[in-house]
């Protein structure tokens, strides 16, 4: 019987060295959670429209994280702390959170989306948050 009991636990480790191990599996790879912050309002007094919004998750997000993420709404405020009379600014906000590895290319994709939103939607900055995060399931 201990003779079993010492193959069964050979090929059961054997099997588990053997698994593959993802970036969420492996701890040495290290999981983070960004979270960017879309500001709604345009400098014309407009707002990103939901059609315009949905356009920009669809084509600029969710390639680059196709494997899941999250969308909130939200309303927020921020005032810019380079002027000392800085008005507040308060505004319906889009929050995205996602979930990843910390790779290099995760970082070039939040970064290429925030460049993307600037652009399309004449924004001065995407707020970005970043905090290392212990995957439990």
């Amino acid at each position: 019987m201990n003779r079993r009991f010492t193959c069964i636990f050979l090929v059961v480790l054997a099997l588990a060295g053997a698994l593959p191990r993802t970036a969420f599996a492996d701890p040495t790879a290290g999981a983070v959670q960004s979270t960017l912050y879309f500001g709604l309002e345009l400098s014309d007094g407009g707002t990103v429209g939901e059609r315009d919004w949905t356009r920009f998750l669809a084509e600029v997000v969710t390639p680059r994280f196709p494997d899941g993420l999250t969308v909130v709404d939200a309303y927020g405020q921020w005032r810019n702390p380079a002027l000392a009379d800085a008005p507040i600014v308060r505004e319906t906000t889009k929050i995205i959170i996602v979930v990843h590895s910390e790779t290099p290319e995760a970082a070039a994709a939040l970064a290429n989306i925030k460049a993307e939103y600037m652009d399309r939607f004449g924004q001065k900055s995407v707020f970005h948050t970043e905090a290392p995060l212990r995957i439990v399931e």
